[in-house]
């Protein structure tokens, strides 16, 4: 797999896992699937402690803050690894050459290399996962 891209997506997966954790310790409960997020009854946008805003969305939330932000969806049974091409390059804050990629379209074309090598798993609805990768690769 390219090694910017597993960059990217280990940095946007421990990104998600922060915004979860922010939710969590400000009374949001971490759904246990995509569609008990959909039903569950909080509010559709709040504050969080450092100045990040969150807004919940169809299977997910975006978290955003002035040094970093993430959009992400819950899996079917509440898992925070999905990611996709266009989530990833949200997370670059429109810079993705921090990653050694030149556009959204280069982000998207590594993806599907990696997905065509075996590297990832596609869910058949917008989120790819990543087979995690030795240690010592991150």
């Amino acid at each position: 797999m390219d090694p910017d891209l597993l960059k990217l997506i280990v940095d946007y997966q421990r990104r998600v896992a922060e915004a979860v954790a922010m939710l969590e310790a400000a009374g949001v409960p971490r759904p246990t699937s995509d569609i008990a997020w959909t039903g569950m009854d909080v509010p559709g946008q709040g504050s969080l402690p450092g100045g990040f805003k969150w807004y919940k969305h169809g299977f997910g939330c975006s978290v955003q803050g002035a040094a970093w932000g993430v959009d992400f969806d819950f899996g079917p049974e509440g898992e925070i690894d999905g990611f996709d091409p266009s989530r990833l390059y949200g997370f670059t804050r429109g810079q993705p050459e921090a990653y050694g990629f030149k556009s959204e379209q280069d982000i998207k074309a590594a993806v599907q290399r990696a997905l065509d090598a075996g590297a990832l798993t596609f869910s058949g609805y917008i989120l790819y996962t990543l087979l995690r990768p030795a240690p010592d690769e991150l």
